[in-house]
């Protein structure tokens, strides 16, 4: 059920907007509104429908046959000088809302949509004989009207959104569960089976319309339903998408016509089992990298994944404000790491991150957070220190790192140091202020010599 609290105030505010409002000025805006329906929801419409983002949610068919005329009840019922129970208005609203966000309407496009019917309402009052402070009065009570449905229909969609989104990661973590390592072996089975199949059908002779397309397979299907879900926006997947599409659209066709001439049909071989090695590729870097990532930790270092930064410093944000406590960021990044990878290779550049991970944990407490925030950068969340305390553990760190010897394999030691920006938690609730505080830090540090920490400047 919905927030019954925001329904008593959309009750009290519309009821208060109604009796404010003068009832010759209400009655001559649902005169208005009546008449102009038809335009206004074509207004509404016709800017929706050229707009590139709308166009993917707003069919024209649909809109001709039942939006239109939806639209224009809704705002008749809105302005309509006998208007329905508040209450009603705005369970219609929310009901609204929820649709919206049943069929994943953006409640921006939604939002834009309802200035321009505003403005349009307020272009049919300028041309009407109203007096300047008339015209002010109505007007003013058309932005109302309009706003506090948008408000109710706005809540409305945001609440379903967000129980649709716990839905989708509930699911996503079940199918996450059900052996990551098992669902990829067993796609790349059916990727492979799909390949074979396509070329035994190039070599049989088959018309174009004969070779089994990837939707139609295992691999496509779980692809289009399941693969969405569980690797939501993931780069790999577009780029899966664009490389299956050269296969079936491009490539496939060619190869029939080239058949006759034996060096193209070889070329263009070449590029069909390039095209299916890239997909392998990348189905199981998308598979990797989620598996890794779920997991918790970095594979290589063992710290903790960024993606749990928003969701820690959302949390220790709340427990500063509540308890009056602090809390500091340590950004740090390995000085000069490149010349580590070209002296001794990457997997001497490998042993020094999960060296200086392990230094890292072993100079912070138990209560601290330590996350791989980039190739050679390592942020610390230290809990419940203030400004001084911080800058010490910094200094700690930075200390340990100059006085360490890193193993590079090959009874091979280097010496590596580190550079360190330093935030303190001053009370802004956006995490990513304090962020781009301890990131500019570092960039000063850096710039200033490396080999040292310095402290945000929050005035700057």
């Amino acid at each position: 059920m919905h927030n019954t609290k925001k329904k008593k105030i959309f009750i009290q505010e519309w009821q208060h907007l109604i009796e404010s409002t003068q009832k010759d000025l209400r009655q001559l805006t649902a005169d208005i509104v009546e008449l102009n329906s038809p335009s206004l929801a074509e207004l509404f419409y016709s800017t929706m429908l050229s707009d590139d983002e709308a166009k993917d949610f707003l069919d024209h068919d649909l809109v001709n046959t039942r939006l239109r005329k939806s639209m224009q009840r809704w705002l008749q019922e809105l302005f309509q000088l006998n208007t329905p129970d508040a209450d009603v208005i705005f369970d219609h609203q929310v009901h609204v809302g929820e649709v919206h966000a049943r069929i994943h309407i953006p409640i921006t496009l939604v939002i834009r949509g309802a200035k321009l019917l505003k403005q349009g309402i307020a272009s049919h009052l300028v041309n009407s004989a109203l007096s300047r402070i008339e015209l002010v009065t109505a007007t003013h009570y058309v932005a109302e009207t309009i706003d506090l449905a948008m408000d109710a229909m706005t809540d409305a969609f945001i609440s379903d959104m967000e129980k649709y989104a716990r839905a989708d990661e509930s699911y996503r973590m079940f199918a996450i569960g059900q052996n990551m390592v098992a669902e990829r072996e067993r796609q790349r089975g059916a990727l492979l089976d799909w390949a074979h199949k396509l070329l035994l059908g190039l070599l049989a002779e088959s018309k174009e319309g004969d070779l089994p397309r990837i939707h139609h397979s295992e691999f496509g299907m779980w692809l289009h339903h399941k693969a969405s879900i569980l690797f939501q926006s993931a780069p790999e997947l577009e780029n899966i998408r664009q490389r299956i599409e050269l296969i079936e659209l491009s490539i496939s066709s060619r190869l029939l016509e080239a058949k006759q001439n034996a060096t193209d049909a070889k070329q263009l071989m070449k590029e069909l089992e390039t095209g299916i090695s890239e997909i392998k590729f990348l189905l199981g870097s998308l598979f990797d990298r989620h598996i890794e990532e779920d997991g918790g930790r970095d594979t290589l270092t063992q710290l903790l994944n960024r993606r749990f930064l928003p969701s820690i410093l959302s949390r220790e944000i709340v427990i500063a404000r509540k308890n009056n406590v602090s809390f500091a960021l340590l950004l740090l990044d390995l000085d000069f790491f490149k010349k580590i990878n070209d002296t001794f290779g990457h997997k001497g550049g490998d042993m020094v991150l999960q060296q200086s991970a392990e230094l890292i944990s072993a100079s912070v407490r138990a209560g601290d957070f330590i996350f791989r925030y980039g190739g050679e950068e390592v942020l610390v969340v230290l809990v419940e220190v203030d400004t001084q305390i911080a800058m010490t553990i910094a200094e700690n760190i930075r200390k340990r790192f100059e006085a360490n010897l890193f193993n590079v394999g090959h009874n091979a030691t280097t010496n590596i140091t580190v550079s360190i920006g330093v935030a303190t938690y001053h009370g802004h609730p956006d995490f990513s202020t304090v962020i781009n505080e301890a990131d500019q830090a570092l960039y000063q540090a850096k710039t200033s010599g490396r080999n040292r920490c310095v402290l945000a400047n929050i005035s700057a």
